[in-house]
């Protein structure tokens, strides 16, 4: 979808070609328990700039459209730890709020542990940012150390004591596995976790956003096809994975009402459960992840649990000059890293098409005039 609305407002006729899948895959909203519409990404949004740069890109701005729908993107309330040690902490996004907390919570050892654990995190997401969603680094030698691929997420975490460790290993399902997947610590951290709402402030599902982007590719003309025998230009389906699918994520409706949206995730388990909590008519909508099951899922890729597989992540532009773009990007699977995927993508077959280049670093280029 995100790539469709970049190569439309570019003045491309472009048809999607959905397999019968609905637009916006996992992100999509599908009917639920007691006829509410569910999606299987909670309602937390991180790293809004893509979302914005997109609507930016491909027509009106985000804000104008989320005024027009009677929305808007607030910062969501904390998350909640559940620990090993039975202790609940919650845990605000902001760099110096989550040190006080941590210490208020566990004593400054942790607390400042924890800072300077997030603070060279800041340096790898530097990396990965120019590696993965600028697409103008190779992963070389010196790349390879930047982006902490030399290390695992089980040796980053030995730097925090328990019970605050498991905050970090419990983000990937081997602990062994490269230490760039602990980069949505910092992320958040970063970039805060948003939420939206409407005009009376009630907390909305994620989809909305897919329902906004859904009317923005009717705007612009997009012809949205089932199959098509014609040949494609830019493949966004991830590859199929080995296992076979299952689902991941249960709903359901409990009586008892909440006033705000929850994110609570409990590292008592073996595997990792996040629950997310959001009002809605007939009470509360809860959802429950299963963390071990990501990666049986189509649309969740699994997850590189060595360096090599990190780097054999699906490359926007192949050995072969096909152009690709998907969850199993080096970007990722987090929806903000698939719609920098997309732009990547845009931007190579934008070029291949017209000969001109419509990256952010070409001051010089301008969008086309609408039609």
């Amino acid at each position: 979808m995100a790539s469709a609305a970049r190569l439309a407002r570019l003045g491309h006729p472009v048809t999607l070609v959905t397999g019968g899948a609905p637009l916006g895959g996992p992100l999509a909203a599908s009917p639920g328990p007691g006829e509410v519409l569910v999606d299987d990404h909670g309602p937390a949004i991180t790293l809004p700039a893509t979302w914005k740069d997109l609507f930016k890109k491909s027509g009106a701005h985000l804000q104008t459209e989320l005024n027009r729908a009677g929305l808007a993107l607030v910062e969501a309330p904390p998350t909640r730890h559940l620990l090993s040690d039975c202790s609940t902490l919650v845990l605000p996004t902001e760099r110096g709020a989550q040190y006080r907390a941590i210490l208020n919570h566990l004593g400054e050892h942790d607390a400042v542990a924890w800072r300077d654990l997030l603070d060279d995190l800041d340096r790898v997401w530097r990396a990965f940012r120019r590696h993965a969603l600028e697409g103008r680094e190779p992963v070389d030698a010196e790349a390879r150390s930047a982006l902490w691929l030399d290390r695992s997420v089980d040796q980053i975490a030995a730097r925090l004591d328990d019970p605050l460790a498991d905050l970090v290993r419990d983000l990937v399902d081997d602990p062994d596995s490269p230490a760039v997947l602990a980069l949505p610590l910092v992320v958040e951290r970063s970039f805060g976790r948003w939420i939206l709402v409407d005009d009376e402030g009630v907390p909305q599902s994620a989809s909305r956003l897919v329902d906004l982007l859904a009317q923005r590719l009717r705007e612009r003309g997009v012809r949205i096809v089932d199959e098509t025998d014609d040949a494609v230009d830019l493949d966004c389906r991830p590859p199929t994975p080995s296992a076979p699918g299952r689902a991941t994520v249960r709903h359901r409706i409990v009586s008892s009402p909440c006033a705000e949206v929850e994110e609570l995730r409990d590292h008592g388990f073996a595997a990792t459960r996040i629950l997310w909590r959001r009002p809605v008519e007939s009470g509360t909508l809860v959802t429950t992840l299963n963390r071990a099951r990501l990666g049986l899922d189509p649309e969740h890729p699994p997850q590189p649990r060595t360096e090599r597989q990190w780097l054999e992540r699906v490359p926007i532009v192949g050995e072969d000059g096909a152009l690709r773009a998907s969850a199993a990007s080096p970007a990722g699977p987090e929806p903000w890293a698939q719609l920098a995927s997309a732009a990547l993508a845009v931007y190579e077959l934008h070029e291949r098409l017209t000969g001109q280049d419509c990256r952010p670093t070409n001051v010089n280029f301008t969008l086309p005039r609408l039609r």
